[in-house]
């Protein structure tokens, strides 16, 4: 019989308008064949039948939906502003969860809590007898706390102040959680030693807990397109309601695009992903495309993929996604930091956004050099290939639920 395995979740993967999404979709799909897979939503979203459907297809478990009411949402971030807890794990909260856990939990093997918002319920049940049997696993995503204090740095007035004091808050509980559940994952190199060495600091007479390491599984059909480009055009995919997407890409719309756009008047910049049309519609010289459920074959055509974000923990998804396609990826330093085994000029090219006019002509001097593009495009695709693919990948998933 399948290990029985619950993976709590705060949105639907289904539909995966972001990488997020995208990478436990396919995670999910690839673990149904060795697990039975179950899924606890608790989401502020609305999740349509036709998303359920889906997920109930490519699951052989049940999938249980609690529907956060918003307004109770944040009356529980509100009252929290006067404790130590993160406001979003206040804001995640429900109290009709929790009592299904209670009476739930011992019906699985493996309880997979996604992101440390669900900090509360993994503390809850940890003091329950009820699940002595079960592993209560948690899957950090990033290192949540190094993206907030990025936050801080680039935001104004009354957010300077939410990110402050939730990147606080958020880096003591990502040790009290370490001290917590019985094993954890993360998503890079990057963000484990961050973890570890916060934890090092504060408890230097104790061993860091160990934290799996596991990398954003990239679907192995992706890497049957080719890079065959047909324009000199820019093109930028992700979820532009994703701050440091959104910050990034205005800062590159503003002081980078205006250069290459009047030394190469002809080229065109792309924009593909949710929020693109409600941030950047009414903005010239760009085309902005929305979500498109298949953009592959239309991002081979373009001649760059633009990494613009300039802050923010993790692995930029759609910049693997531009290299496992053999797009040349151009990048910010910070926002390649997380990608495993990168090498500027090499596999990668890095511009530094304080510097607006060399990174214009850096990009400039890109577009003239076709085979350098080609070469930078094939060699980032064997990386992402190596690391990234999720066939490579999945050995350590299962491994992770298995452990």
């Amino acid at each position: 019989m399948k290990p029985r395995v619950l993976f709590v979740l705060t949105r639907s993967p289904y539909p995966a308008v972001d990488g997020t999404r995208e990478r436990i979709l396919e995670e999910l799909k690839a673990l149904n064949n060795d697990f039975q897979i179950n899924l606890l939503i608790i989401s502020d979203e609305k999740i349509e039948p036709a998303a359920k459907k889906y997920l109930q297809e490519i699951i052989s478990g049940e999938i249980f939906i609690f529907k956060l009411k918003k307004l109770g949402c944040y009356g529980r971030s509100l009252i929290n502003l006067f404790s130590s807890q993160p406001l979003q794990s206040a804001y995640f909260y429900h109290q009709s969860a929790i009592g299904w856990l209670k009476k739930r939990a011992a019906d699985y093997q493996v309880i997979n809590f996604h992101t440390l918002r669900f900090g509360p319920y993994l503390k809850y049940l940890k003091k329950e007898t009820v699940c002595q049997n079960s592993r209560l696993l948690l899957s950090f995503n990033d290192a949540l706390s190094l993206n907030y204090a990025a936050a801080a740095k680039k935001a104004r007035g009354l957010w300077r102040l939410i990110y402050l004091i939730e990147a606080k808050r958020i880096k003591n509980y990502e040790l009290e959680m370490l001290a917590t559940a019985d094993n954890f994952s993360i998503i890079s190199e990057r963000d484990k030693k961050y973890l570890q060495t916060n934890w090092q600091k504060k408890y230097p007479e104790k061993q860091a807990p160990n934290i799996n390491v596991i990398y954003n599984g990239l679907k192995d059909e992706i890497f049957n397109y080719n890079y065959q480009p047909q324009t000199n055009n820019l093109v930028f995919i992700g979820n532009l309601l994703y701050p440091p997407n959104r910050q990034g890409l205005a800062f590159f719309y503003r002081n980078i695009w205006p250069e290459i756009l009047a030394a190469k008047p002809e080229t065109k910049f792309l924009i593909i992903g949710r929020g693109g049309q409600e941030y950047f519609k009414n903005e010239n010289n760009l085309e902005v495309l929305g979500f498109i459920d298949n953009p592959y074959s239309l991002l081979t055509q373009q001649a760059l993929f633009i990494s613009p974000a300039d802050f923010g923990a993790g692995v930029p998804t759609k910049s693997l996604l531009a290299m496992a396609l053999g797009i040349p990826v151009v990048s910010t330093i910070n926002n390649a930091a997380g990608i495993e085994g990168i090498i500027a000029d090499e596999n990668i090219c890095l511009i530094d956004y304080q510097k607006s006019r060399q990174a214009a002509d850096k990009i400039i001097k890109v577009l003239e050099d076709k085979e350098y593009r080609r070469r930078i495009g094939r060699a980032g695709q064997e990386l992402i290939s190596q690391k990234y693919r999720q066939s490579n990948n999945y050995p350590r998933l299962k491994s992770f639920l298995n452990s």
